[in-house]
């Protein structure tokens, strides 16, 4: 099941990316995570900075599809849309949650309260709506995979 959404540009999560290498389909680019904000840097922040500082600064790398012509080590501005960004989020956290209840809650009904299946059940709902999540993220990957808006100067 697919679903087409008009978003007018106000609501696209950017970021400014570098073109790696270019492939038939288009480039790979690699987003730079970001360091922060001045409320980080004062430590008073939503946390972006420190978790940038706890870990390694390891660039993301996505392809992105485009007949644009680009330059290896061109910056240029992707984005996604801020709806798919929340389906997915939905997708990932909701999928996997619902299933483990619904198992567990279903090993209550069926069996005794307390029963020592019922953690079972909870866990076999848990992996059964991630083997769901990973198959349904095979046929929707492309949906979530970021485009390029604006090609910037090099």
């Amino acid at each position: 099941m697919s679903m087409t959404v008009e978003v007018s540009s106000d609501h696209w999560l950017q970021a400014t990316a570098r073109v790696e290498a270019l492939i038939p389909e288009g480039a790979r680019i690699s987003v730079l995570p970001q360091r922060g904000c001045d409320g980080c840097a004062s430590r008073q922040g939503c946390g972006t900075g420190l978790l940038a500082t706890r870990r390694q600064a390891r660039p993301r790398q996505f392809t992105v599809t485009t007949s644009v012509p680009l330059a290896v080590g061109q910056t240029v501005s992707i984005g996604l849309p801020s709806r798919r960004f929340l389906e997915g989020a939905l997708a990932v956290y909701g999928l996997p949650l619902l299933t483990s209840l619904a198992g567990g809650m279903a090993a209550e009904i069926w069996l005794v309260p307390g029963h020592p299946l019922v953690p079972i059940a909870f866990l076999a709902g848990l992996f059964g709506g991630a083997l769901c999540l990973s198959l349904w993220g095979r046929y929707q990957a492309s949906a979530y995979r970021p485009v390029l808006l604006d090609p910037a100067p090099t």
